[in-house]
């Protein structure tokens, strides 16, 4: 699989913007093009893993990999009227909701009783897993996988990610 991305916005000219070009020798922001060859087409997969510094096209590469509408917002849709653990499954399995909490390293049970946006960054990040992992959708993309959230909670979340995953078929794309 071939995927181009190119990605431009406006040359300024500015006076900031015409220092900074004198100052590093740089000669247009404006514009971002690179071009990737995934051969995944007769792969067995399900769990799959972009990394790259910022700025380095993960998420455009997210979004043309199954289309815009898989890119999964972990912090998103979030009713802050209720308990996460009301929000989880909501029509749901009781038991099947608590398990995905306690499996994305969410043990705090007081915390399940708090609404999404009472909880720390760490805490809505593994709230937001547990309610990815209980929806279980066929093709999601995770953008910033572990861009807020401290090295210890991204290894829990990772593990506690893939092996949920193991579990359900489909495929998933980790940015």
């Amino acid at each position: 699989m071939k995927i181009v991305i190119e990605n431009s916005t406006k040359n300024f000219e500015s006076y900031r913007a015409q220092r900074v070009k004198s100052l590093f020798n740089a000669e247009d922001g404006s514009s971002f093009k690179t071009e990737v060859n995934i051969n995944i087409e007769d792969m067995d997969w399900g769990i799959g893993l972009i990394v790259g510094t910022s700025g380095s096209g993960k998420t455009s590469l997210g979004r043309q990999f199954f289309g815009e509408n898989k890119l999964y917002d972990l912090y998103k849709g979030w009713d802050s009227t209720k308990p996460i653990v009301d929000c989880i499954l909501p029509n749901g399995d009781f038991n099947q909701a608590t398990g995905a909490l306690a499996s994305v390293g969410l043990g705090d049970v007081p915390s399940w009783l708090q609404p999404f946006n009472a909880l720390s960054n760490g805490q809505q990040f593994r709230a937001g897993l547990a309610r990815l992992v209980t929806e279980a959708p066929d093709e999601v993309v995770v953008d910033e996988f572990t861009s807020v959230i401290d090295r210890q909670i991204a290894k829990v979340g990772a593990l506690a990610f893939g092996k949920n995953w193991r579990r359900n078929k489909g495929k998933k794309v980790v940015l």
